[in-house]
């Protein structure tokens, strides 16, 4: 979703199929805390042609990686931050979207942060390299223990009905559980996860997915990008 007034412009894949990847969970942290931000789409031919290249040579981000998001630090001076969780977390602090003297409430978000990197490396490998035997086995096997961890994790740690914690001002939630919501998304999406399983298997989870799911701007987005795929 493009604002065009907006101080931060979001630079990252245009992704088929209405799939999210790591731009996904950036932007859908950016619009579950309504900062205003514009999209910068690259074709997937075009990053592999020329734009990864330029990238990493104009130093906008040496790891020749995206989403960027383009903006201003705390003095005022232009920032690329990259890495999504990291740049997340750094925008939450930036927009006082953190509660004062509430380490523990970023402490879960970390932490399931820190996990959540796995779980979305498993399903990047099988969702685009993996032959039709290994998705067979991440649906069988890999997901049900991934979901059953990520399952008990938040029914230790969250501080919220569904969220591992919240924004100060208006209950939003924050990165971890942004990063999670778009990549449960994504397994969904792409057929290695279906939603009635995890609604009736795992109840931590889906609070917190259809919770996140419902937040008007999320939604909104949701609803354009899915209506695309018919048009």
């Amino acid at each position: 979703m493009a604002i065009e007034s907006a101080p931060i412009t979001f630079k990252y894949l245009a992704l088929p199929n209405a799939l999210g990847g790591r731009g996904g969970a950036q932007r859908f942290f950016l619009l579950a805390n309504n900062i205003p931000f514009k999209e910068s789409l690259v074709e997937m031919s075009d990053w592999g042609a020329s734009e990864k290249a330029r990238v990493v040579s104009s130093n906008e981000n040496p790891c020749g990686t995206v989403p960027i998001l383009y903006t201003s630090d705390i003095s005022g001076k232009d920032a690329q931050l990259i890495q999504h969780v990291a740049s997340a977390r750094y925008l939450a602090h930036l927009h006082g979207l953190t509660k004062d003297n509430a380490a523990y409430d970023e402490y879960v978000q970390d932490l399931v942060a820190d996990e959540y990197q796995g779980f979305r490396d498993a399903w990047v490998n099988t969702a685009f390299s993996g032959t039709d035997e290994e998705k067979n086995k991440y649906k069988i096997e890999a997901a049900p223990k991934l979901l059953a961890t990520f399952d008990a994790l938040y029914a230790k740690y969250k501080t919220h009905d569904m969220y591992l914690s919240v924004s100060k001002s208006n209950n939003s939630p924050l990165w971890a559980d942004a990063a999670l919501f778009g990549l449960l998304r994504d397994n969904i999406i792409t057929g290695l996860i279906a939603a009635n399983d995890l609604e009736k298997s795992y109840p931590h989870l889906w609070a917190m997915y259809a919770a996140f799911g419902e937040i008007p701007a999320v939604k909104a987005w949701i609803d354009i990008e899915e209506s695309s795929i018919w048009c």
